[in-house]
């Protein structure tokens, strides 16, 4: 990981994904549009990758992916940590090189990131043998994808404020905790009184008066 504050950030992430199983376990069945529900993991997933970027993206997608795993789905353990992983890193690169990671982008992005988790979610699981995933056919797919993008982006800006919180590292030192530089520090600072000359010339001009 390339979290800038070690430990205690890798603690509050791992927080924040236990919440999200939490919530996604007790309320996601409450929440439900067309019997589809939000996956807040893979939103999870796709947040840590625009606010930290692709390589933290990847890490937080296959740890919320492998929670979903063991907890959520019914398909072998790691399916959805494959497909969070590569949603969240997706992610983290296009706010690294394609678009700026303001928050105002979160929701666009949020939803981006999770219709291709679903679809990587869909495509790797049929490759390695779990035909049910395509049985309802293309048009339930789509249509599944883009509630679960909508979901993402109605929820994306809360879940980018608390990943933020949750890497967020240590503090910068107070800058009053900084002497402040003096007046002659450094080359090419100017005294306040002025240079010597000027001011032998004023007290000249003062004895002539």
């Amino acid at each position: 990981m390339t979290f800038g504050s070690g430990a205690r950030t890798v603690l509050k992430v791992f927080a924040l994904l236990v919440v999200g199983i939490g919530f996604q376990t007790v309320f996601g069945t409450d929440l439900r549009v067309d019997d589809v529900a939000p996956d807040l993991m893979l939103l999870l997933a796709v947040c840590g990758g625009f606010v930290g970027g692709p390589d933290n993206g990847a890490v937080i997608g296959f740890a919320s992916g492998l929670i979903s795993d063991l907890f959520l789905q019914d398909t072998p353990v790691g399916l959805s940590a494959l497909a969070f992983c590569l949603a969240g890193y997706s992610v983290g690169w296009a706010g690294a090189n394609m678009v700026r990671s303001r928050l105002f982008m979160a929701p666009a992005l949020a939803a981006a990131g999770t219709m291709l988790g679903v679809a990587l979610f869909v495509v790797i699981g049929y490759v390695v043998g779990q035909e049910q995933l395509v049985v309802p056919g293309e048009r339930w797919l789509l249509e599944l994808a883009v509630i679960e993008a909508g979901y993402a982006a109605v929820f994306a800006l809360p879940a980018t404020v608390l990943m933020g919180w949750a890497m967020r590292g240590p503090s910068a030192p107070s800058a009053s905790l900084t002497p402040p530089p003096t007046m002659m520090e450094g080359p090419g600072r100017r005294h306040p009184m002025g240079p010597p000359r000027r001011r032998r010339r004023r007290r000249v001009r003062a004895r002539v008066r």
